[in-house]
């Protein structure tokens, strides 16, 4: 799992076999009639890690057998799985799990992750734990994803432990404990894991189970960023814009804004906008920001689907359209009612409706 820092309150993008999203937390403002908070993401990681340093003895009673009420789990073994190759049990899982040679089937690939697991490989206890927490293939259930990360962790295998962190920092099938969940952070990055590396960097930078220090996050977003995560290369770069812990940077903070937006990460587009269109750390581009605030907002930012609408309803950088501009301005209000611009968002919203005649309302058009 990872968490990254930045912007606003923006979600993980949704990367299979790298991160999903779980967990976030925000905090103040900047640019703009709003401004990007600093916030926090903690994500699922899923990648093909390395392998467990000891096969553990049988796994415990509570790693007990999927329930063939959950979707797809039959009740005879799905795979020619060998008790003696759990490597390439946990192989076929994942080829059944992403459609690789195979027609996708979630349960088929739960059911064969679990008979992995009980094989002795604990990758493929951690992609159990995945399908409870997730509810891919398996009926949801947090509380019996944790047993299966914790054996799995216990037994050398990094990103359960990340996982697991996740699990007691949201209390998602466990009691909440800010604390341990710190201690799994850092146990999956000294073991090179670097989203649990970011994860701790998040629980620097947001004090949560250890004292607040943004320097010791910056450091631990920077090993991060390095080892290819991008959600820490956007928490590194908001860390660089606002001066917290390490020497403000603006260039480098719109360096790492572009990396991460690259490869779709909202926060970061919407972010880059803000610099664009400020002028900060590059030269001050209009159009460019808006065509970054579009992006954003195509992929699930709300305060760039606002400042996008009010550029159309103004008429500032796009010629002056209220019917896109109520559509963008509904689209901020629908993916979240209580984006830091709502308030301004609802009454530009209801100037932009009043603008159109009634004969000469047309449906919105899509943002």
């Amino acid at each position: 799992m990872v968490l990254s820092i930045a912007g606003r309150n923006l979600g993980c993008g949704m990367f299979f076999g790298q991160k999903f999203p779980t967990y976030k937390a925000l905090a103040p403002n900047s640019a703009e009639s709003w401004m990007f908070q600093f916030s926090l993401i903690f994500c699922l990681s899923l990648g093909y890690p390395a392998q467990a340093q000891e096969k553990p003895s049988d796994p415990p009673h509570d790693l007990a057998q999927p329930s063939t009420s959950a979707q797809g789990i039959a009740d005879t073994p799905v795979s020619p799985c060998k008790v003696d190759d759990a490597d390439a049990c946990t192989a076929l899982g994942y080829q059944y799990l992403e459609g690789d040679g195979v027609t996708k089937d979630d349960g088929k690939a739960a059911r064969i992750f679990w008979e992995a697991c009980h094989f002795g490989s604990m990758r493929g206890c951690t992609m159990t734990g995945f399908a409870y927490s997730e509810g891919r293939g398996l009926n949801k259930a947090p509380d019996r994803a944790a047993p299966f990360y914790a054996y799995a962790c216990n037994n050398g295998e990094s990103v359960a432990c990340s996982n697991l962190g996740l699990a007691y920092n949201s209390g998602r099938g466990v009691a909440v404990d800010t604390i341990r969940a710190t201690a799994l952070f850092k146990q999956a990055c000294d073991m090179g894991e670097s989203d649990g590396c970011a994860n701790l960097g998040a629980s620097y930078s947001l004090g949560r189970g250890v004292a607040r220090d943004n320097r010791r996050a910056a450091s631990l977003f920077q090993k991060a960023c390095a080892g290819g995560d991008l959600h820490s290369c956007y928490n590194l770069g908001v860390l660089l814009r606002d001066r917290l812990g390490v020497a403000r940077d603006y260039k480098r903070a719109i360096a790492l804004f572009e990396q991460s937006c690259e490869a779709n990460e909202a926060a970061a587009c919407g972010n880059l906008g803000l610099m664009v269109n400020d002028g900060q750390g590059v030269a001050k581009d209009r159009q460019r920001a808006l065509n970054l605030f579009d992006k954003a907002c195509t992929l699930g930012e709300p305060e760039s689907c606002f400042s996008l609408g009010r550029a159309f309803q103004t008429g500032n950088g796009r010629d002056p359209d209220n019917a896109r501009a109520i559509a963008l301005l509904e689209r901020a209000l629908s993916l979240d009612p209580k984006t830091p611009s709502a308030g301004e968002a609802r009454k530009a919203l209801e100037i932009a409706r009043a603008a159109i005649p009634v004969h000469d309302t047309v449906p919105p058009k899509s943002p």
